[in-house]
């Protein structure tokens, strides 16, 4: 049987022990709905504000989600976020925010789900590629797997989850030579979560959760704190 508990104390020690001096705090607070479109459809809108050190402006998204189930515990997705968020390059082109636009295509299994093994825990795997377009960098295409444990307690308002994602760049790099220019692809980041959903009744929840993410190629290792209102409707 799969409990939630026995993976709980790795996620500790990596949350815990992934303390760096450079390491960054970050909030991020949203809000979102899903609605039902039938027996397989659903459509999901979200928004996200995310801020540096509880006070200042980071990055704003907007974003959609169409999700279709196929079979028990087999989903597709396509998502849309557009962002907003402070230009690293302002000093370049006097611009004082930056705008970007990403589409994602996915699949995400339910393993446990689909094995017929537990319908109170839940073992998901999600794959999906990323495309970003941006206003003052270059675009980027990412590959993301996440893997996520989560525990739905009987009679109870928690649901505690853990979760970890690995984000790989496909043009993480460009190298520029005398003769070439060579793409480097590679690992961007790697992503925890550890977290509860809270439930207020049958259609309203919120999520809160602690997480760190190392990102490799800037060196830079970020705390977060997230907290999220749902509701299905």
């Amino acid at each position: 049987m799969f409990t939630i508990n026995r993976f709980v104390p790795f996620f500790v020690v990596v949350l815990l022990t992934s303390s760096y001096a450079n390491a960054q705090f970050s909030c991020w607070l949203g809000a979102g709905v899903n609605k039902s479109l039938g027996k397989h459809l659903a459509l999901e809108g979200a928004y996200e504000y995310r801020l540096k050190n509880t006070n200042e402006f980071d990055k704003s998204n907007i974003d959609f989600k169409f999700t279709q189930n196929w079979i028990k515990g087999l989903e597709t997705f396509v998502r849309y976020r557009n962002s907003i968020e402070n230009n690293k390059f302002s000093g370049l082109n006097a611009q004082i925010y930056a705008y970007s636009n990403r589409v994602s295509l996915g699949l995400d299994l339910s393993i446990l789900r689909i094995l017929d093994i537990s319908k109170r825990v839940k073992f998901n795997w999600t794959i999906s590629q990323q495309f970003d377009n941006n206003q003052f960098t270059r675009n980027s295409s990412i590959l993301r797997n996440k893997v996520t444990f989560k525990h739905d307690i009987k009679d109870f308002f928690l649901s505690p989850f853990i979760s970890m994602e690995h984000f790989y760049g496909w043009n993480r790099d460009i190298i520029y030579t005398e003769d070439d220019v060579i793409i480097s692809s590679g690992t961007n980041a790697i992503r925890y979560f550890l977290g509860t959903d809270i439930e207020i009744n049958k259609i309203q929840k919120i999520s809160a959760s602690f997480g760190f993410r190392e990102s490799f190629l800037k060196n830079k290792s970020t705390y977060i704190f997230r907290i999220n209102y749902k509701i299905s409707l």
